[in-house]
């Protein structure tokens, strides 16, 4: 069995950023590295760790894909002007038609969002619920 706790990183990095845009929007934030991966420190070098440059990795995936806008990542801190693109916001707001019942009440609907969803996985902490999440409804 393969390790893949990169992945895992890759998926919560993934779900954390969509959900703090997300409570944001429309509005264009710094959103911080340590915000999203946790704290880190930087060795004797001034080199930040694998996982803080993972983080970023993410962030500059999510940008190339386009997920995010930003206009920098400043000093490997932050992502300035920080925000969701429309493609990232709809498939966080919205419910799949197929899951969604017309007559379903409000609260139904917004319990069968993604950003519901993914919410209260990062809430629990299970990774392999932000995993089944992001691969099934947000990079589908």
């Amino acid at each position: 069995m393969m390790i893949t706790v990169n992945i895992d990183d890759f998926y919560h990095d993934v779900a954390v950023t969509l959900l703090s845009l997300y409570q944001q929007f429309p509005l264009k934030i710094s959103l911080y590295i340590e915000d999203v991966c946790g704290p880190d420190e930087a060795d004797e070098f001034g080199l930040h760790s694998r996982r803080h440059l993972s983080c970023i990795g993410a962030l500059e995936w999510m940008h190339d894909e386009g997920f995010i806008r930003y206009t920098d990542i400043a000093k490997q801190e932050c992502t300035e002007q920080c925000t969701l693109t429309q493609k990232a916001f709809r498939k966080l707001a919205f419910p799949k038609i197929d899951q969604c019942r017309e007559q379903a009440s409000s609260i139904e609907k917004q319990q069968s969002s993604l950003v519901y969803k993914l919410h209260q996985a990062v809430k629990d902490q299970s990774s392999i619920e932000i995993r089944d999440l992001i691969e099934n409804y947000f990079l589908n």
